[in-house]
């Protein structure tokens, strides 16, 4: 049986996903011009990411493993699981989580929206690998 906890965090991983697609073809010019799309743009890109570390985190836990020490750790143990492939994209991930929290004075918009319009669907992938997992445990 999958998770509940797990199953929360993909609701919102989907309504985030939903509310960022709401605002169609991003353009650099228009997050430079508008900071209430940019800054919300850059917190929900945030969230993703927060819920691709939490659930990597839950995964070991289940498993029986000691706690993953950070997010890009715990990406790695669930490739070893077996609940990930080793895809680059999940360790770009974690990345740019980390330059957001840490380097947030100055987001380069053109990251925003290279994400935004080409690389949301990496986050689905992460849930049905995650899901397939899940069940194959059952």
């Amino acid at each position: 049986m999958i998770s509940g906890v797990i199953l929360r965090k993909f609701q919102l991983l989907d309504e985030t996903l939903t509310e960022l697609r709401s605002l169609g073809e991003l353009t650099t010019d228009q997050l430079n011009e508008d900071w209430h799309i940019r800054k919300a743009v850059e917190r929900n890109l945030q969230i993703l990411v927060e819920i691709v570390i939490d659930v990597c985190h839950r995964i070991i836990s289940l498993a029986g493993q000691t706690p993953a020490a950070t997010g890009g750790d715990a990406v790695r143990r669930c490739v070893q699981l077996g609940a990930l492939s080793d895809s680059e994209s999940y360790r770009k991930m974690v990345q740019f989580r980390n330059f957001v929290v840490h380097r947030y004075e100055k987001i380069d918009v053109e990251i925003l929206v290279d994400i935004v319009n080409r690389r949301l669907g990496d986050f689905e992938g992460f849930r049905n690998e995650v899901l397939r997992y899940e069940k194959g445990r059952d």
